[in-house]
């Protein structure tokens, strides 16, 4: 994976470029992570921008399920 951030403003967004180098016509898009608190309670919302194709679009539709690992990792915490 390469890539680059493109924007941090702790403790509220990370915004960075995806170049998946392991695929040959692999597309950059952009990854957003955006971070919002309130009375302990942080609700975390992801945005995955700049996919050209329906091909390059259905590689990464399992993100529901990355949240839901990343949610169960931190809820053991």
């Amino acid at each position: 994976m390469a890539g680059e951030y493109r924007t941090i403003e702790r403790p509220r967004l990370l915004v960075f470029a995806w170049l998946p180098d392991w695929q040959e016509d692999g597309t950059e898009t952009i990854v957003r992570w955006d971070l919002d608190e309130k009375d302990g309670v942080t609700t975390v919302r992801l945005t995955h921008s700049g996919f050209t194709t329906e091909t390059c679009r259905a590689t990464y539709r399992d993100r529901p399920q990355v949240l839901g690992g990343l949610q169960a990792y931190v809820e053991q915490a």
